[in-house]
């Protein structure tokens, strides 16, 4: 085995010792190179920028349609009936078994809520038709029936 050292390993040797001469190359490489790319760009031929004039906007009267109702009978949403609602605590609700009762915040015959993507729309009750459960409107909007009832508006 040789013991000495090939000029090249010298050289790494060396630049381990002194890194910032490393740096001083990369970064005079850089600038010659942005230096460069500065003198190219001015032979580039200069774009000429049409100015865009955008319509006026002006207030909706109400009276225009925007979109066909049409339009929106694809979009997908979520109808929910909010019965009502508890808060348990983690221990109660690992203590529930077949056939536990839980005690909502609403009284039985009271209206519930129609929900759709989590946003209240109507107000009504719940009915059976030929065993089936259904929801009847009583009144369309965000605030339920009962809450103006009760003085909550």
């Amino acid at each position: 085995m040789s013991s000495f050292l090939s000029a090249k390993e010298i050289e790494v040797l060396l630049k381990r010792l002194n890194p910032e001469e490393e740096l001083n190359k990369n970064r005079e490489e850089a600038e010659q190179q942005a230096q460069t790319r500065l003198a190219e760009l001015k032979k580039m031929p200069l774009l000429e920028v049409e100015q865009v004039e955008f319509p006026e906007l002006r207030k909706s009267t109400g009276d225009e349609k925007c979109r066909e109702v049409g339009f929106f009978s694809v979009v997908t949403v979520s109808l929910a009936l909010e019965l009502g609602g508890v808060t348990l605590k983690v221990r109660e609700i690992l203590s529930l078994q077949k056939n536990s009762i839980i005690r909502l915040d609403k009284l039985a015959g009271e209206n519930i809520s129609l929900c759709v993507n989590g946003k209240p729309l109507a107000s009504g009750e719940v009915v059976v038709i030929n065993d089936n459960f259904a929801f009847r409107v009583a009144r369309l909007g965000e605030k339920p029936a009962d809450s103006e009832e009760m003085g909550q508006v």
